[in-house]
C-alpha cells in the first residue's frame, strides 16, 4: 500500500475497539481519519467491533464508507470486559506489525503500538505497559491497583509475553503526541519531548439564555470507580444543606456493575435530587446538557477530560478538581477546589454573585475555542506532512505553542 509518483501517500489509523467502554481515543481515531483522509488514502486497522454509523454519531464525524479503507484485525470471540480480552492485545499487536510496512506513515490512536518503524502515537493517558513516568513521582499517574490473584497474574504476565516487540525504543524513536500539557511535562521529566495537541472535542452547543436554564448540576462521564461520582454527589449534598435548591444529573454509561450498583443505592438513599439519566449520544446530549447552569467534574487524575470540554461547550459553568487536566481546560481558581467543602464554598459564591457569573462565562467561551475539531485536524494534518517529508519547515502550531507551555508549567 505503499504510494506512487502518481497516488496519494498512505496512511494507516490503528484503533482497536476492544470493549464497549466508549471514551476520548474513540473520538481521536475517527477524526484522525476525518482529517487525513481528504488529503492521504487513509485504512483504519481496527476490529470487528467497529460500527461506522454508531462512530459517526458518538465522534460527531461524518465518514462514508468511501472515504478510507477498513482492516479487520482477528480477535479472540469473548463478551466485553471478559478476562479474554488482555489476549487481544497481543493479537493486535502483531497485526500491527505485519501491516505497518505497507503504509507510508502509522498513526496509533491510543497510546503505543510497536509498528517495528517510525510511528506517530497519541496518548490518551500515561497508563500503558512500559511508561516511565511512574518514576516520576507524578500526583496524576493512576493509583496501584488491587494485587490481583496469582493465577491472573500469570495469566497476565503470558499476555504482555506474546507481545510481537521490534527492540525499537520508541519512547525516542517514534513521535509521542501529547493529549495535554501535564502529560507533555511529565514526559519531559523523564527525558521525553512530545508535542501537545488538544483532542478533538465535536460538540455542537444549543444556544440557551442564562436566565432560562435549570439552575441544577449535571454530571458527565462513564460511570466507573476512577471518576469518582459519589464525590459529585457529596458536593451537591452540601449545596442543599446550605439551602441550594438544586439537583444533580448523572448522565453516562455504567461500566462497572458493582460500582453501578453503589451509585444507585446511593442515589435511592440520597432521595429524588439524584437523577441516574443513563448514557446520552450526538445531538440528544447537546441539547439535554444546555439545559443546565452548572457542572461538576469529579475525576482528579484524569490526563485531559473530554467530557469536561463538553461540559463547558454545552453553556454551563463546570467546577473541577485542582490538578491534572481539569486543572489545564478550567484555568480560573474560582472553578477549581481540592476538598468538597471548598468546591461547596465556591459554588455558593459563584451562584450568588451574578457579576461574577457573567465573567466565568466569558472566560469559558474562551477556553472552549481551544478544543476544536478544526484546530485538530489541521494539526495532524501538519504533524503526518512532516513526517512524509512534504512541509520540511511546517511545525503544527498547536504542538509547537503548547510544548513551551508544557515546559513553562513545570
Amino acid at each position: 500500500m505503499k504510494r506512487t509518483s502518481n497516488s496519494k501517500g498512505t496512511v494507516g489509523v490503528f484503533m482497536p475497539f476492544f470493549s464497549s467502554n466508549r471514551g476520548g481515543p474513540d473520538i481521536t481515531a475517527m477524526w484522525l481519519v476525518q482529517g487525513l483522509c481528504s488529503l492521504y488514502e487513509v485504512t483504519l486497522v481496527t476490529t470487528r467491533q467497529f460500527d461506522l454509523s454508531f462512530f459517526n454519531r458518538f465522534a460527531g464525524t461524518n465518514l462514508t464508507g468511501k472515504d478510507f479503507h477498513t482492516r479487520i484485525a482477528p480477535t479472540i470471540p469473548c463478551p466485553s470486559n471478559a478476562p479474554m480480552t488482555a489476549l487481544q492485545g497481543p493479537l493486535f499487536q502483531r497485526f500491527a506489525r505485519r501491516l505497518a510496512r505497507g503504509f507510508d506513515t502509522c498513526i496509533s490512536a491510543m497510546n503505543l503500538v510497536d509498528f517495528g518503524v517510525r510511528g506517530i502515537h497519541f496518548l490518551a493517558d500515561l497508563d500503558w505497559p512500559g511508561t516511565p513516568v511512574a518514576r516520576a513521582g507524578s500526583p496524576c499517574v493512576p493509583p496501584v491497583r488491587k494485587r490481583r490473584p496469582a493465577l491472573r497474574r500469570l495469566y497476565h504476565q503470558l499476555c504482555l509475553s506474546l507481545y510481537d516487540r521490534s527492540g525499537r525504543d520508541q519512547l525516542h524513536q517514534d513521535l509521542l503526541i501529547s493529549n495535554s500539557a501535564w502529560v507533555a511535562s511529565a514526559l519531559h521529566e523523564v527525558g521525553i519531548d512530545s508535542p501537545v495537541v488538544y483532542p478533538p472535542v465535536p460538540f455542537a452547543a444549543h444556544a440557551t439564555e442564562w436566565q432560562n436554564k435549570r439552575p441544577d448540576f449535571v454530571w458527565l462521564g462513564r460511570i466507573a470507580p476512577s471518576k469518582r461520582l459519589e464525590t459529585a454527589i457529596a458536593i451537591v449534598g452540601r449545596l442543599r444543606a446550605s439551602g441550594a435548591d438544586c439537583k444533580l444529573h448523572i448522565v453516562g454509561n455504567a461500566i462497572d456493575k458493582q460500582y453501578d450498583a453503589r451509585i444507585r443505592e446511593l442515589a435511592r438513599i440520597r432521595g429524588a435530587w439524584v437523577v441516574l439519566e443513563g448514557p446520552k449520544y450526538g445531538a440528544e446530549k447537546a441539547r439535554f446538557l444546555s439545559q443546565f447552569r452548572y457542572a461538576i467534574h469529579t475525576r482528579a487524575d484524569e490526563p485531559f477530560g473530554i467530557s469536561l470540554v463538553e461540559l463547558i461547550k454545552s453553556g454551563c459553568i463546570p467546577f473541577g478538581p485542582n490538578s491534572c487536566g481539569s486543572a489545564e481546560i478550567l484555568r480560573h481558581e474560582d472553578l477549581l477546589f481540592m476538598t468538597e467543602p471548598e468546591a461547596a464554598s465556591k459554588i455558593l459564591r459563584v451562584m450568588h454573585e451574578p457579576g461574577r457569573i457573567d465573567v466565568l462565562c466569558q472566560h469559558l467561551e474562551e477556553r472552549a475555542r481551544c478544543f476544536s475539531t478544526d484546530h485538530f485536524c489541521s494539526s495532524v494534518q501538519n504533524l503526518v506532512g512532516e513526517v512524509l517529508g512534504e512541509k520540511s519547515s511546517l511545525v503544527t502550531a498547536a504542538g509547537h505553542v503548547d510544548q513551551q507551555t508544557a515546559l513553562a508549567s513545570r
